[in-house]
């Protein structure tokens, strides 16, 4: 049986973070793929802490492993009683595979955050204000690149 970099790296991930999380400590990591766009979009800087899963409510953004590997997701459907979780992507339209409550790891607590020439860290459950205003920074960067191309290109012609 071959392993593909993919794999190897995932295994490493697990060996890393699960002991930690297990001990209590929270792990930082910088996440990958737009299925939690615009709350986590690709290579932002996301922490996870260790929760209890009496503490997880719906619309928590949960660290969970599954049978596809890793992901950070959202929780769209909870029934505690019966140790069941369903979560799914920001983007995405469907639902991911029920979970079980040994499947999730962590609770996604915040990410990093550049305003300007500042890193500050936003909170999912209280940092909205945060999260607003580096959305705004963003479309108004975007927006401004898109006005600054625009005369370059029509001067070529």
């Amino acid at each position: 049986m071959s392993m593909s970099v993919a794999d190897h790296d995932s295994k490493l991930f697990e060996e890393f973070i699960r002991p930690m999380l297990q001990q209590g400590l929270s792990v930082q990591f910088q996440a990958r793929g737009c299925s939690m766009s615009p709350a986590i979009r690709d290579g932002e800087i996301v922490e996870v802490r260790p929760v209890k899963l009496t503490e997880l409510r719906k619309d928590d953004i949960v660290l969970v492993k599954s049978i596809t590997g890793f992901r950070l997701h959202r929780i769209v459907g909870l029934d505690k009683a019966s140790d069941l979780f369903i979560t799914r992507g920001d983007c995405g339209q469907e639902d991911d595979p029920p979970l079980t409550g040994a499947q999730i790891l962590g609770l996604a607590r915040s990410k990093s955050v550049r305003l300007g020439w500042t890193t500050v860290r936003a909170s999912f459950r209280h940092g909205g204000a945060i999260r607003l205003a580096a959305r705004a920074q963003y479309l108004a960067c975007k927006l401004l690149r898109k006005i600054e191309v625009r005369p370059a290109v029509s001067q070529a012609k």
